[in-house]
Order: C-alpha cells, then sequence, then structure tokens
C-alpha cells in the first residue's frame, strides 16, 4: 500500500482533502492467515507519510487515509495437484511418440506447409508432457501452489502382473508454494524411457492426489482445491480387481475413475481432464495392457463431466494432438484456475471508494479503467464490487483476460476527508 496526498472542494465550498491509495496486486505467495498477496509501495510524497508494516501490505497509517484503516487487496493462491501418466504407452514404440511441434501431422516426414522440407523428428508423448510441466510450474508457480502425483509410480515394471500399477498412498511432491523445482526434480527427466513404464492405475492416482489435497489447518482448507488429470489412455490397474488375474488388472476398464472424480466434484475439489492423442475409436479385445472393448475418448469424457471442469461441445476433455495443443490447453486449465476477484482486507467505508485500475502497467497494452464500475460484468470490461458490502473486488471482460495472463494489477483507491 502506499499513501500519497490530494486535494478537492465539494459543491458546498467546503474544503475536502482527498487521500490517494495505492493497492499493488501481485500473484506472489503470502502464507500470513487472510492476506494472501503482497503489495509493494514507493515511499510517499508531498508531506503524507507512511509505514511499512511487512507481510500486512499496509504501509499507510490510519492518519494518512482520512482516519480510517487503508484497504489491501488480496490474492487468493490455489491449491493444485498435477495427477500425471507415466505409463508405458507414453514412450512405446511407434504409440507413444507424436509430433511435438505439429508441423507433420499426415507423418511422411517432410512438414506439411513446405513438402520439400524435413520434418522436425516425432519424440516422446512423456517428453512432451515433461516440457509442458516444466512450463506451466514455471509461470504460473507465482499464482498457485502445486503438488504432483504420477500413476504409476517410478517402481512400476513393464509387466503383465501387479508390478506395473503401483501408486505411492502420498503425493510424489507435496503440495506448497514454490514446488516447481522440487516437481521437475521428482517426475523422470524429459529424456527418460527406461522409468516410464506399467499400466494406467489413474484412480489410485487420484485417490493419492486428493488426499495430498486434504489440510487440518482451516485456513488452508478454504482456499480451492483443483485437480488435473493427464493421461494417454484409459483407467485400468483396478485398486479392487475381480480376480488375481492378470487380465482384470490390464484388459478391463476401471469404472471408479468417474465415481472418485464425481465424489470429489461434490466435495468441492473439480478435475480437469487433459488426453493424450486420445482417438474416438473402440479398442479391440487383444491382450495388450489395455481395456478391451473400450472407447477411451468417450470414457475420458465422462470423467471431464464428473469432474465439473467439462467443455462445451462434445469434446468434453481437452484432447491434444501434439505439445503445442497439450501446452495451451495446460496454459488454459492454469488461467481458468488463477481468479479475477480480490477481497478486500476490510469493506470500504462511505468516505472510500476506487480511484483507478490498471491491468498490466508495464505492459504493450494496458488496460486503465477511472472510478466508475461496470453495470453486467459478463458483458463488459472493468472492474466491479461483488456485493453491496464492497468487499470485494472483481476484474470483468477483457480487464480479467488481461490479468489473467499476466498477473499484474494496480487499484488506486481514495478517501475524502472534510
Amino acid at each position: 500500500m502506499l499513501a500519497c496526498p490530494g486535494s478537492g472542494e465539494d459543491d458546498s465550498g467546503d474544503a475536502t482533502t482527498t487521500q490517494s491509495m495505492t493497492s499493488l496486486v501481485s500473484l506472489s505467495h503470502n502464507s500470513t492467515g487472510d492476506e494472501m498477496g503482497e503489495s509493494t509501495a514507493p515511499e510517499p510524497t508531498g508531506g503524507t507519510t507512511g509505514t511499512d508494516t511487512g507481510d500486512t501490505g499496509d504501509s499507510s497509517t490510519t492518519e494518512d487515509n482520512c482516519g480510517v484503516e487503508a484497504p489491501v487487496a488480496n490474492v487468493v493462491i490455489p491449491r493444485v495437484m498435477l495427477v500425471l501418466d507415466k505409463s508405458g504407452s507414453m514412450v512405446a514404440p511407434e504409440k507413444g511418440y507424436w509430433d511435438g511441434d505439429g508441423d507433420d501431422a499426415d507423418n511422411d516426414g517432410f512438414k506439411d506447409d513446405d513438402p520439400m522440407t524435413m520434418a522436425t523428428p516425432r519424440i516422446t508423448r512423456w517428453q512432451s508432457l515433461h516440457e509442458t510441466v516444466n512450463f506451466i510450474v514455471t509461470d504460473f508457480e507465482e499464482r498457485m501452489d502445486f503438488g504432483a502425483v504420477l500413476f504409476p509410480s517410478v517402481a512400476a515394471k513393464g509387466n503383465y502382473s501387479a508390478a506395473a500399477c503401483p501408486v505411492k498412498s502420498a503425493p510424489d511432491v507435496a503440495i506448497d508454494e514454490n514446488q516447481g523445482a522440487a516437481i521437475l526434480m521428482t517426475i523422470p527427466p524429459a529424456d527418460a524411457i527406461d522409468t516410464i513404464a506399467g499400466g494406467t492405475p489413474a484412480t489410485a492416482g487420484m485417490l493419492t492426489g486428493l488426499s495430498g489435497l486434504a489440510t487440518d489447518d482451516p485456513e488452508e482448507d478454504l482456499r480451492p482445491k483443483y485437480v488435473i488429470l493427464v493421461t494417454d489412455g484409459a483407467a485400468n490397474c483396478p485398486i479392487d480387481p475381480v480376480d488375481d488375474q492378470p487380465e482384470s488388472l490390464f484388459e478391463v476398464y476401471d469404472d471408479q475413475l468417474p465415481v472418485v472424480v464425481g465424489d470429489a466434484y461434490a466435495d468441492k475439489i473439480p478435475t480437469f481432464v487433459v488426453g493424450i492423442d486420445i482417438q474416438n475409436v473402440i479398442s479391440g479385445a487383444t491382450q495388450e495392457g489395455n481395456p478391451d472393448n473400450t472407447n477411451t475418448y468417450e470414457k475420458l469424457n465422462e470423467v471431464a463431466v464428473a469432474g465439473g471442469q467439462a467443455r462445451e461441445g462434445e469434446e468434453k476433455f481437452y484432447n491434444t494432438a501434439n505439445q503445442l495443443e497439450l501446452q495451451a490447453a495446460l496454459m488454459k486449465i492454469s488461467e481458468l484456475i488463477t481468479s479475477c476477484e480480490f477481497p478486500l482486507s476490510k469493506p470500504l467505508q462511505s468516505i472510500q471508494d476506487v480511484e483507478s485500475l490498471v491491468v498490466d502497467e508495464k505492459g504493450d497494452m494496458p488496460l486503465l479503467y477511472g472510478k466508475d464500475e461496470v453495470t453486467d460484468c459478463a458483458t463488459e470490461s472493468g472492474w466491479h464490487f461483488t456485493d453491496e458490502t464492497r468487499s470485494a473486488i472483481e476484474l470483468c471482460g477483457d480487464a480479467c483476460t488481461l490479468y489473467k495472463q499476466t498477473g499484474k494489477v494496480e487499484i488506486v483507491f481514495q478517501c475524502i476527508a472534510p
């Protein structure tokens, strides 16, 4: 927060003093209770004094702000669990490789837009997933707390047995702030081949991820919680197979996955579902380690609906055909998770108001708004108070979109003292 003076006169001719207080809202993590944002401020000017009080984000005394406490715009940091498919099909010969940069969709070895130029070699799906996770946890680390679960675990073997199905009982990386580096160090490297093995125990992966989202801290429990499930196949390796035969582990679809995802959504934990090159076809009945007579596309549609984050149209999950699409899907989901609502430390009093609001001020195309609220947040761009108590501000339209992309907004409050 910062305070800087101004002055004016009302229509009655009585002298009034207008003081501006700027809240620089960032997506930096702050674990000091209900104030989950970080504000920074330059030194006040014009004879007004201010006091930097550190983590509270309030750098203005009440004397500087018309005798009332300066408002602080807070940011709520969500808890996000990445549940990642590490099955052998992610690196399998032929099936486990794809056109990472999308330059050779017909797989003839030449660029689609230039038949005289060789296309870039195909890469493993795991390499694409690793590089996409790297991008997301790096770019969005300040705006959300990440954790990660691998299914199956790194202990999984490429055997047609239960050895292909283990999943850790606790997340591979616990949810916390600044966990990007830990996630990248824990999951197998981008060029891994031998350690990418096993079946698709997606239900067990979900259960472990959900256990990592649980917390005994009441304040932490109030934060939004999400799962991002990324997979390239139909769930198998059920927790309770019908018998001890390998066929029951691998050749039968695990229909408990949408149940677990649906139960999580009922507990206010949505799940985003991302598919890696999922074909809308029914599998055969051959014994190859994939559920028989199963349309993975339809099954993932079902899981996406159960998770409460189904996309509009026929395709309910985020299906991706190359790394560019995979990165775009994770980027879109991360932006959806980023909230455009900022709870204020206290409701604004009658002598306080918003003077101006600017999104991405130092960017190429900043958006500047005045003191007037929009009347319809669904169709207009700008900002408004979320209710009559004036206890939270929400960005609308283009303002919200730009904020989700940049994470930068500056709100200038003002107070008028007689």
